[in-house]
């Protein structure tokens, strides 16, 4: 158990942008929502898997919507940020309709995924409850999909699942037919609502011991401490971020050329990238929906979900997350494996590009990266 300070939070938010892989919300509005509940008194609180009794539950709040730069206005200001925490704000009303469902207190929440606002977003609702949060998610990374999760492969089910929004919806879903029927109910709701908040899928401590991929708050902290460190000892950040990560660099180069369209639901895009030093004269072209999943290097397949496509600020080595992307900005490309589970005959096809409708067959990272 560990209550985290404000050097603790601002690693975290940072370390969980970089694993987000261009996707997993706004940083900038975690952190910010992180800091205020700090100032109101309040304790954020980390523990281990091990620390949830085998009787208890635990819940797993995070945002589902589109994350497209014409999305991100709103949500800085004042007004935005206060209804998040507000009592009834879209989170608590999701916690404690979903502990009206249950019939029962949750005695923690969990991210869904490790991203810079969906990381955090599990520690801002445990803060207001009064609950911990817990060094875990059910990916590794951050997804476009709900379904992509080890509860889909492990048949945990994801309902009863709360949507609620800033609009003052809030949606009870007691059942669904399948997991991709659960992306589609909560995807049309963040359509409704610019966004939604869905709390789901409560998890019994016997279980989600089994089932989670543990571990992944800590490594955000450790990556986003290594470039602060690095920052402070005026050594190379990015390189810093690769090391603490266990990456390897892919590219470097500048975005000459970046097409997206806001649809469904979604940020869907490329990202061309011409390479500079000794990537000059290749090309590395990089598919994403919210997050990187797809890579092509001079027009041949290269590094491919669900190994984590990682894009860093070439200078300063901070994260880039799409809604951030730009032409003109000069970026670094790393990528880091997927965590074991996910490579498995009986997971893969769930992350692979197979799922996104490429008829690419996936190879670690491992065995195709190239010598420049």
């Amino acid at each position: 158990m560990k209550d985290l300070n404000t050097k603790d939070i601002a690693d975290l938010c940072l370390g969980a942008t970089v694993l987000g892989t261009g996707g997993g919300g706004s940083p900038e509005l975690g952190l910010f929502l992180l800091n205020r509940l700090i100032e109101r008194g309040k304790t954020i609180r980390l523990i281990s898997v091990e620390e949830v009794p085998d009787e208890e539950f635990v819940i797993h709040p995070a945002m589902v919507g589109s994350i497209a730069p014409s999305r991100g206005e709103d949500r800085n200001t004042e007004d935005y940020r206060s209804r998040i925490l507000a009592e009834d704000g879209p989170l608590l009303t999701g916690l404690r309709t979903l502990e009206e469902a249950m019939g029962r207190k949750a005695f923690a929440t969990v991210p869904a995924e490790l991203g810079g606002y969906n990381t955090p977003v599990a520690a801002i609702l445990g803060a207001l409850a009064g609950l911990p949060f817990v060094d875990a998610d059910t990916i590794g990374r951050a997804k476009p999909e709900l379904m992509m999760q080890t509860y889909t492969i492990h048949k945990v089910p994801i309902t009863p699942m709360v949507l609620t929004d800033l609009r003052g919806n809030s949606v009870e879903v007691k059942k669904t037919a399948s997991f991709k029927d659960a992306e589609r109910i909560a995807r049309a709701m963040a359509v409704v609502g610019g966004g939604t908040t869905a709390v789901r899928c409560p998890v019994q401590g016997k279980v989600f011991k089994k089932t989670i991929i543990p571990g992944g708050v800590t490594q955000a902290m450790k990556i986003g401490g290594a470039l602060r460190e690095a920052e402070r000892k005026g050594q190379d950040p990015g390189q810093a971020v690769i090391r603490a990560s266990g990456g390897t660099e892919l590219f470097r180069g500048a975005v000459h050329r970046f097409e997206w369209e806001d649809r469904d639901g979604f940020l869907w895009g490329t990202i061309f990238v011409r390479g500079e030093d000794k990537y000059s004269g290749h090309e590395l072209k990089v598919w994403l929906k919210n997050e990187n999943l797809l890579t092509w290097l001079d027009g041949e397949p290269y590094v491919v979900t669900p190994d984590l496509i990682c894009i860093l600020d070439g200078k300063s080595g901070y994260p880039i997350t799409n809604s951030n992307m730009r032409e003109g900005l000069n970026i670094l490309v790393f990528g880091i494996p997927a965590p074991p589970f996910w490579r498995k005959p009986e997971a893969i096809d769930l992350v692979s590009p197979k799922h996104f409708e490429f008829s690419i067959p996936y190879t670690p990272m491992e065995k195709i990266i190239r010598a420049f």
